[in-house]
C-alpha cells in the first residue's frame, strides 16, 4: 500500500508506529487542537487518562500522544505510539498487535455518552486551548510572526497551526463529534520504525487499520504551494508593552521541494540566517550589536521564508537595511568557499541527527509521501553535496521581499 512504509534500524529499544492524517488548514483547525486532545481523555474501554496511563505501563511503559504540525497549506493530525521491542521485554512478548489495537481505539471507540463526548470533558479542553493560545499571543516573538502571516498573505497559510480565539467561541460538542467522523474518513498515512524482524508481518498487520484502506491520492504540489501574497502589506508598525522589539519579515522564496532548486535554497538559508554560522547571526548580531537575537527559516512545502530578530525599537529601520544588504551580497555571491563548507556540513548533520529520534525521522518520510515525494535522506544529502555557489546565488536572486511587522514601545522606531 503506498501509504504505508517501514523504517528498519535496530538502534533503539523501542519501535513506534506514526499515524498521520492530514486535514485542510481551512477544515475548522481550531476544532482539531481540541478533538486531540479530548481523544487523549479516554476510549470505550480506557474510560479516563489514568486507565490509558495504566495500560501503557503494562505496556512496559509505552508512550501515547496525539500531536498536530502544520506542513505546507496541510495541517498533519499525528498519532504515536512508541513501544518496547520484544528483544527486551520480560517474556519476550510481542507489543506490536497491542500498540495497532491503542491506535484503532483512540480513532475508532473514543468515550461517547449518548453520541456525544463527556461535556466536562470538551469544557476543559476548551479552556485549555484558550489559555494555550493566550499564552501564544504573550510569546510577543510569536505574536509577531502569526501577524505577518496574517498580513503577508491571503491563503489559507496565513492560519496558525493551533487556530485562532474566535473560532475556538464557536467550538460545540456536536461539532466535535462531527470533526471526528469526518477524520475516519480521511486518507492516511503510516510509518512503522524499528527492529522489523518480519517486516511483511508487520506490514499485514497494519493493513488491517481501516483508515489505512480509505482510498489516498497524491496531493497536487502545485495546489498546495502556490501562494496568495498581499504585496501591499509593505512594513506595519505596532506598539506594545515589550521590553525588547520584535521584527518580523516575510519573503517569497519562489522555491518549493517541488519546484525550483530546492537544494540550493537549502544551503542558501544555512549561510544567510540559519544559525549561529550565518551572516545575519555574525553581522547584525556580532558585528554591529544591533539584534539579540536573529534568524531565518522557511517552509519547503510552502515556499515562505521567515526572518525573525529580537532588537531594540530604535534600530529597526538600521537591521532592516543591514539584511537587505546581506540579501545582496547572497546575489552578488559574496560569500566563501567556507562558509559554504560550514552551511553544508551544518544542514547534513541536522538530517543525520534526525536517525536519532524515530518521531522525526518517520514524520519527515510521511510528509514526503503525502505530497506524493519518494526521496531518502541519503539521496536528499547526495542532492546537496552537488550545490554549487552559482546556484545559491541563482535562487537568492528569485527571493522576494513581501511584508515586515515591528512590535516596539512608544518609542521612535524611524523610517523604513
Amino acid at each position: 500500500m503506498r501509504n504505508i512504509g517501514t523504517i528498519q534500524t535496530s538502534k533503539f529499544k523501542n519501535n513506534a508506529i506514526s499515524l498521520v492524517i492530514p486535514v485542510g488548514l481551512d477544515e475548522n483547525i481550531t476544532g482539531y487542537n481540541v478533538l486531540a486532545q479530548v481523544l487523549k481523555r479516554g476510549t470505550r474501554s480506557l474510560q479516563t487518562s489514568s486507565e490509558i496511563s495504566r495500560h501503557l505501563q503494562e505496556m512496559y511503559g509505552a508512550i501515547f500522544d496525539i500531536g498536530l504540525s502544520k506542513v505546507g497549506a496541510k495541517l498533519f493530525v499525528i498519532f504515536y505510539v512508541s513501544f518496547l521491542d520484544n528483544r527486551y521485554t520480560l517474556y519476550q512478548e510481542d507489543l506490536w498487535d497491542q500498540a495497532i489495537a491503542l491506535l484503532e481505539e483512540v480513532l475508532y471507540h473514543p468515550l461517547l455518552v449518548d453520541g456525544q463526548f463527556r461535556p466536562e470533558i470538551v469544557e476543559q479542553e476548551i479552556a485549555n486551548h484558550r489559555l494555550y493560545i493566550e499564552s501564544v499571543y504573550d510569546d510577543k516573538s510569536h505574536y509577531s510572526m502569526e501577524r505577518v502571516m496574517e498580513l503577508g498573505l491571503h491563503d489559507v497559510y496565513r492560519i496558525p497551526d493551533h487556530g485562532t480565539l474566535e473560532e475556538l467561541e464557536k467550538v460545540t460538542n456536536a461539532e466535535l463529534v462531527a470533526l471526528w467522523e469526518a477524520l475516519k474518513e480521511k486518507e492516511a498515512f503510516c510509518y512503522a520504525t524499528g527492529h522489523l524482524e518480519e517486516e511483511a508481518r508487520i506490514l499485514e498487520k497494519l493493513e488491517r487499520l481501516p483508515i489505512l484502506k480509505n482510498g489516498t491520492e497524491v496531493l497536487d504540489p502545485q495546489e498546495g504551494s502556490r501562494r496568495e501574497f498581499n504585496r501591499e502589506t509593505g512594513n506595519f508598525f505596532e506598539t506594545s508593552k515589550v521590553n525588547q522589539g520584535k521584527v518580523s519579515l516575510l519573503y517569497n522564496t519562489n522555491v518549493t521541494i517541488f519546484n525550483g532548486d530546492y537544494f540550493a535554497l537549502v544551503l542558501f538559508n544555512s549561510i544567510f540566517g540559519g544559525g549561529a554560522h550565518s551572516k545575519l547571526f555574525n553581522k547584525i548580531r556580532e558585528k554591529h550589536s544591533l539584534a539579540y537575537s536573529i534568524y531565518s527559516s522557511f517552509d519547503k512545502y510552502a515556499g515562505v521564508m521567515t526572518i525573525g530578530a529580537g532588537v531594540d525599537t530604535g534600530n529597526f529601520a538600521r537591521v532592516k537595511s543591514l539584511i537587505d544588504l546581506e540579501l545582496e551580497n547572497m546575489i552578488q555571491g559574496e560569500f566563501s568557499d567556507e562558509e559554504l563548507m560550514v552551511a553544508r556540513t551544518k544542514v547534513i548533520s541536522t538530517l543525520k541527527a534526525m536517525e536519532d529520534s524515530m518521531y522525526n525521522l518517520s514524520n519527515y518520510l510521511i510528509a514526503l509521501r503525502v505530497f506524493g515525494l519518494d526521496i531518502t535522506v541519503e539521496e536528499v544529502i547526495e542532492n546537496l553535496m552537488q550545490v554549487t555557489k552559482e546556484r545559491i546565488m541563482a535562487v537568492a536572486k528569485n527571493v522576494e521581499y513581501i511584508a515586515g511587522h515591528y512590535l516596539g514601545g512608544e518609542e521612535q522606531h524611524g523610517e523604513l
